[in-house]
């Protein structure tokens, strides 16, 4: 919590906005440093809990196309969310060293759209995320 505000840290106040609800969150990995979707990598959708709880909300892997087309496994609510790619089996395998074993992103879903999608662009130094459409 914000310390005198009763608001969760990361969220501007914006949890459980009207009932809202989200049908789809979906993502999609590429390899910036192959030039290729990133298949294969596992991932884990966490809801954050305004006490900073994480709870199962989905799973899923990568396709060849590096996608994931829905992760979450019911409809979701507006709240903070985690997405945990684990990507160090990928890393192994296709570059010489692996120093993102896993790449975390958290974020807050308003509840403004019915489908989220978040791309995750990466190599094996860095990595970058946005939201799609």
């Amino acid at each position: 919590m914000i310390q005198g505000t009763g608001e969760p840290v990361g969220t501007g106040g914006r949890v459980g906005t009207g009932g809202r609800v989200i049908g789809r969150l979906s993502t999609h990995v590429l390899d910036t440093s192959l030039g290729t979707p990133a298949g294969g990598i596992p991932a884990l959708l966490e809801q954050i809990d305004p006490d900073g709880t994480a709870r199962p909300a989905g799973d899923g892997v990568t396709d060849a196309d590096g996608r994931i087309h829905q992760l979450n496994t019911d409809a979701l609510e507006p709240g903070e969310y985690r997405i945990v790619l684990a990507t160090g089996g990928y890393f192994a395998d296709k570059h010489p060293q692996v120093f993102y074993p896993s790449i975390v992103l958290q974020f807050v879903l308003s509840g403004d759209r019915e489908h989220y999608h978040i791309a995750v662009l990466t190599s094996t130094f860095s990595y970058t995320t946005y939201l799609g459409s």
